[in-house]
């Protein structure tokens, strides 16, 4: 039967939503206590609030000697005061008379009656009992001395909820009497790697080729904030499919391949059985139209961690032979293959089995409220009324797959995100879908709007939005040839994909630049830090969000403005960078000023 036509969701159009898809869920969300020691990328769950003075009392700012009044000044006759003076650590010291003084170490309390301290350079010490200032630096009242609550005063703001924890945040919550803090619990995401013509290991043979979006797709999503649970590899079976996506206990499935309607593409069919919801089904945007975003119910009922019973079918056992071959579907945390299926959700012109576009007669995609897509009921899109959440430890909090068990059918609902197959095309999927959707979850702040000029022309598709990869050089983001929806070779040297609109861009024209989680203007909003993960500098963007919606509108517009500039910079820095680094480069070799449509 063929499918009613619908057209593909406008680019700008699809983020939005995606932004928007899970605001009950993370609103819902019980914040997890993490120690210091364990709380590095992630989110403040909560505004942070001093719970001391800072300093909590009046501190010497130099070693030298502390004052009462005018000089010259008596020194101690004490032995021991005058080998040591105050240390750092050291109760209150006795009151300091006038016109006596006494040496004072860095950190150290300021005695009762002191009113300056003179730094040692500035002082001499004749060896008579008397201590005079240089001439050249008179002493001014107050001066080296570190007020109490200089700094901050007890209950004040120090940082608002949404705040991505840096090393400094945590050194300033440890100043301020923190030892652990309401973080926003990471969102667990599985990824499921569809197609049987896909190899793990190897060279491609037999017209069997290397799966490109396993190693790449599940690293992203820890860039972007997530928790990844698993990687598993699925035979091109609908009952493996319908399986895997219905038993896995992620708050995020994120599938590779099958999001169009070839026979082999069983994305839309299983989303049909589960009764989703699709909020977005193809996207306006090349590569990557074929995309989709679903809202899935809750599953349950609730119980602890899987069993034999949830393998799908056609998965792989570990120890089971070949790896590579079609079926394989063994949890990978980390995710060990590559995925580029290629199959299902080609770009027109890309090699593949050929399937009609999504909206074509055909295509099997959805609206909601179409045939097969039902509407939103209750329940869906949060908790209901569950009341106020409450802090987990982060002992419990995100066990991939343990004490959280299956959640109950009134649970917050699930989402999954559907990426086309080829490489480049699953790459503008996260960055359309996955990134919006996560940064929600995660509470991860929004990135401003960073537009760069172009330096070369860029051809346009008729009626969709392009992304094309870029470098930075010399202030101006340079497109790269290999822009194609099967290539990876652009994006692997690029610094952010550049958003062409319908038309194409001139030379010179402004256009939005998407960073990429490790570019330089990302990586100083966001890192990863998922224990799973190796420890590299993988980074993730974001601007405070509350751990709910998007509060982009709530800022002054001249601060967005002044972070808008901020990346603008970074970005700067990273193109000088990056010539420096291809300066030896033919340009002709990975630089091309126009492409055709991808």
């Amino acid at each position: 039967m063929t499918e009613p036509h619908h057209s593909p969701t406008p680019w700008p159009d699809a983020r939005a939503i995606a932004a928007r898809a899970a605001v009950k869920e993370a609103a819902h969300t019980a914040p997890v206590m993490r120690p210091l020691s364990e709380a590095l990328g992630q989110v403040l769950a909560a505004p942070l609030a001093a719970l001391t003075d800072l300093p909590p009392f009046d501190t010497s700012a130099m070693d030298g000697w502390a004052l009462s009044g005018p000089g010259p000044w008596r020194l101690p006759t004490d032995e021991e005061d005058q080998g040591h003076g105050i240390l750092a650590g050291h109760g209150e010291a006795a009151p300091l008379p006038d016109g006596h003084a006494v040496r004072i170490a860095t950190g150290a309390r300021v005695p009762p009656g002191a009113t300056a301290v003179l730094r040692s350079e500035y002082g001499t010490d004749a060896g008579d009992g008397w201590l005079h200032a240089s001439p050249a630096h008179p002493v001014v009242l107050g001066q080296d001395i570190r007020t109490r609550g200089q700094e901050c005063r007890s209950g004040d703001q120090l940082l608002p909820a949404g705040t991505l924890v840096t090393p400094a945040v945590l050194g300033l919550a440890a100043a301020a009497g923190y030892d652990e803090l309401p973080t926003v619990r990471r969102p667990r995401v599985e990824v499921l790697v569809l197609g049987d013509e896909l190899l793990t290991e190897g060279l491609p043979y037999d017209g069997r080729i290397r799966d490109a979006l396993g190693p790449m797709v599940g690293p992203w999503l820890r860039a972007l904030g997530a928790e990844l649970s698993g990687t598993r590899r699925l035979a091109d079976e609908a009952d493996a499919v319908y399986a895997a996506v219905a038993e896995s206990s992620a708050d995020v499935v994120v599938t590779t391949g099958g999001t169009a309607a070839g026979p082999l593409d069983h994305v839309h069919p299983t989303l049909r059985r589960l009764g989703a919801e699709l909020l977005v089904d193809g996207v306006a945007v090349r590569p990557g139209h074929p995309m989709l975003l679903a809202r899935l119910a809750p599953v349950g009922p609730e119980r602890e961690g899987p069993g034999p019973e949830d393998a799908a079918p056609g998965s792989r056992e570990p120890g089971s032979p070949e790896p590579g071959s079609p079926g394989s579907g063994s949890p990978e945390p980390g995710s060990s293959g590559p995925g580029s299926s290629g199959r299902g959700s080609r770009e027109p012109g890309s090699s593949g089995r050929g399937s009609p576009e999504p909206g074509s007669p055909g295509s099997g995609s959805r609206e909601p409220g179409s045939p097969g897509a039902r509407k939103p009921e209750p329940g869906d899109s949060g908790p209901g009324s569950s009341g106020p959440a409450r802090p987990e430890s982060a002992g419990n909090a995100e066990s991939p797959r343990g004490a959280e068990g299956r959640r109950s059918p009134s649970g917050p609902a699930r989402h999954l995100v559907g990426l086309p197959g080829n490489p480049l095309a699953a790459v503008s999927g996260l960055l359309t879908l996955a990134e919006p959707l996560l940064r929600t979850l995660t509470g991860r702040p929004a990135p401003a709007p960073g537009p760069a000029p172009l330096a070369e022309a860029v051809q346009g598709h008729p009626r969709d939005t392009r992304l094309v990869p870029v470098v930075f050089r010399q202030d101006m983001a340079v497109p790269l040839r290999f822009n194609g929806p099967a290539m990876l070779r652009g994006i692997a040297v690029a610094d952010g994909l550049a958003v062409i609109p319908p038309g194409g861009a001139k030379r010179g024209a402004e256009v939005e630049v998407l960073d990429l989680p490790w570019s330089a203007s990302a990586t100083g909003q966001a890192m990863d830090t998922d224990p799973a993960a190796d420890r590299s500098a993988d980074r993730s963007a974001g601007r405070p969000a509350g751990g709910a919606a998007d509060r982009s509108a709530d800022r002054p517009a001249d601060r967005q403005g002044g972070r808008a500039a901020g990346r603008v910079t970074d970005r700067r820095a990273t193109g000088r960078m990056a010539g420096r680094q291809t300066a030896g480069r033919e340009d002709d070799e990975d630089i091309s000023p126009q492409e055709g449509p991808a």
